[in-house]
């Protein structure tokens, strides 16, 4: 268990990139509207594969923890990971932006294991889903479980979108979040100078028999368990293993990702046991289970996984 200060400085009111991120998404607009889902995909490559745009070095930086964590992969096909996930990154973009069109944006989508939730609920205390940090987590499912009528809460950052500026987050990320919002029943911003009022809200949601969903991130949270994944650790906030061991809830991961066969895949799992005698210790072991089982969708999916450039050698 690692425990982080908190930063508390007024965030810049603006820097360049969200000049970038203006252009990219007037760009961007007419071809999110206008062309099939299909051709977003090769769209966002071709974006990605331009080297002058790329980001070759840090592509070539995080390959390595690529190649490391997985050992099966040279470093032509790390590489070639790397950049298909910043060009699943900015395929986001046509995503969001596709989401203001009349009728907003409905992909083809499987929802898989969702006896676990109704399962869960039953319980009468409500659901924590502990969401992994996969690139199109957030949309597909928000999106499929709103249509089936679950009431969801979703924890979110400020930073949730393109910009951690003043400017980005009161317009810009707006482009990413309003879609969204059309499918929960709130979203419950952290406040770093008031951390108890997110908690407190989480609360009062599962009190309510209704569904949390936290994705499994650093970004914000001062508690943060190294957990062991690849021979290797990676820094996850302990708030969904807390939260489910305050109030009772179930803890279910859940793993989005784009499969080529069906979709976007959204695969609820089995409940995580809260094991230990002490806070820390349910909260380090929950972690490591969900890690665990996170593996075998990395392994299978690696192009989709935000989390390799916060994966330590251990």
């Amino acid at each position: 268990m690692v425990r982080r200060s908190r930063k508390l400085s007024a965030p810049k009111a603006w820097d360049r990139a969200d000049l970038h991120t203006c252009a990219s998404l007037a760009l961007l607009l007419a071809p999110a509207w206008l062309l099939p889902e299909p051709l977003w995909a090769p769209l966002a490559r071709a974006r990605i594969y331009r080297s002058a745009l790329s980001g070759e070095k840090a592509i070539k930086r995080t390959a390595k923890s690529v190649r490391a964590a997985l050992g099966d992969r040279d470093e032509q096909q790390s590489q070639a990971i790397m950049r298909g996930l910043k060009a699943a990154i900015y395929e986001l973009r046509l995503q969001d932006l596709r989401g203001w069109r009349p009728g907003g944006w409905r992909p083809r989508m499987v929802l898989e294991g969702e006896d676990h939730l109704r399962q869960a609920l039953a319980g009468g205390k409500g659901a924590v889903l502990w969401v992994a940090p996969f690139v199109f987590n957030s949309g597909p499912t928000k999106i499929v479980l709103g249509e089936k009528g679950y009431r969801v809460s979703h924890l979110s950052s400020t930073k949730h979108g393109f910009s951690e500026t003043q400017f980005g987050v009161s317009y810009l990320n707006r482009v990413r979040c309003i879609p969204e919002d059309k499918h929960l029943v709130s979203r419950i911003v952290f406040d770093r100078n008031a951390p108890g009022t997110a908690m407190r809200r989480m609360m009062r949601a599962l009190k309510a028999g209704e569904v949390v969903s936290i994705v499994a991130a650093s970004t914000e949270g001062s508690d943060m368990v190294k957990g062991p994944i690849f021979g290797g650790k990676l820094s996850v906030a302990v708030g969904a293993p807390r939260l489910a061991a305050l109030t009772g809830a179930p803890l279910l991961p859940v793993f989005t990702v784009r499969d080529p066969g069906l979709g976007f895949r959204i695969a609820i799992e089995t409940p995580i046991a809260m094991a230990g005698t002490s806070a820390d210790e349910r909260c380090i072991a929950a972690t490591s289970e969900f890690l665990r089982r996170s593996e075998p969708w990395v392994r299978q999916y690696p192009e989709q996984w935000r989390a390799w450039s916060k994966w330590r050698v251990a």
